[in-house]
């Protein structure tokens, strides 16, 4: 029996801070990625002959939650995800980023003693900067344990901006 294969689409959600690129599958949410060449980037290298179809209505629930998030209301964000990618010392990290209230912030030391690898604070930095899904995956919310902020895969200033939406001053 031949395996299916799951259907992609996508949407360009039209934020304040500039268009995001969200990408999903029949099975959940994929990625989301904060310019064109960097969703095409991803595409092509996890992606290869897929041709994601246009279509906001498979993403109308995270719109709603990303417009309240945008408008500064707290948001625990609720969606399946289908990551494709990842160890299961990623998978590990991001779940305990998912488990971060809104406004809430850790530290890399933190989530390293969270999962259970107290040494690792560097691996988790690595873990954080390779989750698919910034945003609704808080990683912006990670900080390192002298208060400084740490790296961002959209840049420190795309990171102030989010924790500022939030509420939190550094």
């Amino acid at each position: 029996m031949k395996k299916s294969i799951p259907e992609y689409f996508y949407a360009v959600y039209r934020s304040p801070l500039g268009p995001l690129y969200l990408l999903g599958s029949s099975k959940g949410l994929v990625s989301l990625c904060f310019t064109k060449q960097s969703f095409d980037l991803m595409l092509k290298q996890h992606f290869s002959g897929v041709k994601p179809v246009r279509s906001e209505q498979q993403f109308r629930s995270l719109v709603k939650q990303l417009d309240a998030y945008f408008k500064g209301r707290p948001v625990k964000f609720v969606f399946t995800a289908d990551i494709l990618s990842g160890t299961e010392f990623q998978r590990a990290v991001w779940g305990k980023l998912s488990e971060l209230l809104p406004g809430q912030l850790t530290t890399y030391g933190s989530l390293a003693r969270e999962v259970k690898r107290p040494k690792s604070s560097r691996a988790v930095g690595q873990a954080v900067g390779a989750n698919p899904l910034p945003i609704i995956i808080p990683c912006h919310r990670v900080i390192s344990s002298s208060g400084k902020l740490g790296g961002f895969t959209g840049g420190i200033s795309l990171k102030k901006k989010l924790l500022s939406i939030e509420g939190i001053k550094l």
